[in-house]
């Protein structure tokens, strides 16, 4: 694991923790934008109720114009780019069988058969239909993760074994009105997701009321619904005009302690779920699996992988993959050597496992190309890390 430094983020971060009051913001030039939320310990009911998590709608994956596409680099120059820093993952400690949350009661699926119109709730929007290979010729394979069970046999689901139930749904507001992302435990404390998910990238700023899902699975909770308690995003992204490619499209979140029974003592999210590690400047050349719970397949009620080669670099500093996956993927990790060990396995140059590499960042105008691009992680994450990591028991035991 990473030891935090000095720095002008920290500093940022330790003046911030100083407030009482309301939630504040702060910009500092080449620091990470922060916003601190004191009301840490509630879930936020007056906002979060069934309704509004029954009513979230995916945020919309940002969106790059096919013939504005700029090939950057070649692969090696890629590699290349600046020195690699990684962190490991580390699996649940916390022993399972506690009671999960119930979000809402999802309506009815109709018959199969009976129309798109009729089977989804949401708005209509461009068809995805998923196939091996897009216009851009990048190959991909996409599958809702399984096997799934209801029921007494739904502990033995495959979205609630780690190192898949790390990744959850991250709902929040926008204006008072409710949304959902995708994003994936990172630390203890830490959970990473897309930098358009916490801020629109201008002077408008944050959004609210975060709330992050675990194993999510049509509006259930089984390891409950945790509150944040900080936010930061890239400068990049904050500054950035809400424009993709971006170079910097990604933000990590704090979510705060919670007892898991009655008259239990709070633990740390990762405790729970376990997390994933991450790896900088290594999302070309790779292979990643890309979770999340994009609203195109299964009404964003199912956890979803594809799994794809990189296929190309984008000006700025971004890498786009073939993907099927629409909105409600965004933030959604982009894990290498996503694995359960096998003997005799993790041989070879790049070893390093359950290892977020990207997070989904945008994709494009029209549903043909299908290809999902992600910002390289670079400094900037290690700054959010950084930041992140200052907080005592954020990411030490």
């Amino acid at each position: 694991m990473l030891h935090a430094r000095s720095g002008s983020s920290v500093v940022v971060c330790a003046l911030l923790l100083g407030a009482a009051a309301s939630p504040v913001s702060a910009r500092a030039q080449g620091a990470p934008l922060v916003r601190i939320n004191p009301a840490a310990q509630q879930l936020a009911p007056a906002y979060w109720t069934a309704q509004r998590f029954k009513a979230a709608r995916p945020l919309p994956l940002p969106l790059a114009a096919p013939d504005t596409r700029r090939e950057l680099q070649s692969a090696a120059t890629a590699a290349a780019a600046g020195r690699t820093v990684a962190s490991d993952g580390q699996p649940p400690t916390e022993p399972s069988g506690y009671a999960g949350q119930q979000l809402f009661l999802p309506a009815a699926q109709p018959a199969a058969g009976a129309g798109d119109a009729a089977a989804s709730p949401l708005p209509a929007t461009v068809p995805v239909t998923p196939s091996a290979v897009g216009s851009f010729n990048a190959y991909y394979t996409s599958t809702r993760v399984f096997p799934l069970f209801d029921g007494v046999a739904a502990p033995y689901s495959a979205d609630r074994a780690y190192p898949y139930r790390s990744v959850g749904i991250l709902f929040f507001s926008i204006n008072g009105q409710p949304y959902l992302c995708s994003a994936s435990v990172i630390q203890r404390r830490v959970v990473a997701t897309a930098g358009h998910c916490v801020h629109n990238g201008s002077a408008a700023g944050f959004y609210d009321n975060w709330v992050f899902v675990p194993a999510y699975r049509d509006g259930n909770a089984p390891f409950k619904a945790w509150n944040w308690r900080m936010v930061s995003v890239a400068p990049a992204w904050a500054n950035g005009s809400g424009f993709v490619p971006n170079a910097g499209d990604f933000a990590m979140i704090e979510f705060a302690d919670q007892s898991l029974a009655p008259n239990a003592k709070p633990t740390r999210l990762g405790y729970v779920t376990g997390w994933l590690g991450w790896q900088t400047q290594n999302l070309l050349p790779n292979h990643t699996t890309k979770l999340g719970y994009p609203c195109n397949l299964d009404n964003c009620g199912k956890l979803q992988a594809v799994t794809s080669n990189s296929h190309a670099a984008s000006f700025p500093n971004n890498v786009e993959y073939g993907s099927d996956a629409g909105g409600g993927s965004s933030g959604g990790p982009w894990v290498q050597n996503f694995q359960v060990l096998a003997q005799g396995g993790g041989t070879g140059i790049n070893t390093g496992a359950n290892r977020v590499v990207g997070v989904t960042s945008y994709g494009y105008t029209t549903a043909e190309p299908k290809l999902q691009g992600a910002s390289i992680l670079d400094s900037q994450w290690v700054d959010l890390w950084n930041q992140m990591c200052s907080q005592p028991g954020n990411c030490t035991p």
